[in-house]
């Protein structure tokens, strides 16, 4: 399990790998906290491209952070989504709430599939 942060310009990326889990809690919120108080980071990204498990728990992690974001004046995207992922996305009608985006820049349906 790994969290990792990169910042380009006025974004900011969260790369999380493996399984995301509440294990994850405190390292995920080390991880994105200072990025809503960085003026310069105008949106954040959450790359999942290497998450093989999401449980509610993760779920409820990015609801916050969507939150938290919101609130700071700053946008969030879920970015790089595998399939397993995106069940789970699509179970817990995740695309109400925030921005969920395929590699490509296309926004993901999740109630087509």
């Amino acid at each position: 399990m790994s969290i990792h942060t990169q910042l380009q310009d006025d974004k900011a990326r969260i790369t999380v790998s493996e399984r995301f889990d509440s294990s994850l809690y405190q390292h995920f919120k080390r991880a994105y906290a200072p990025l809503l108080d960085k003026h310069a980071v105008r949106h954040i990204e959450v790359d999942v491209s290497q998450v093989d498990y999401l449980d509610s728990a993760a779920l409820g992690m990015l609801v916050l952070l969507n939150e938290s974001a919101k609130n700071a004046n700053k946008s969030m995207s879920l970015i790089s989504i595998p399939g397993p992922v995106a069940n789970v996305l699509k179970i817990a009608n995740v695309d109400k709430l925030f921005s969920i985006n395929l590699p490509s820049g296309v926004k993901l349906n999740l109630r087509d599939q």
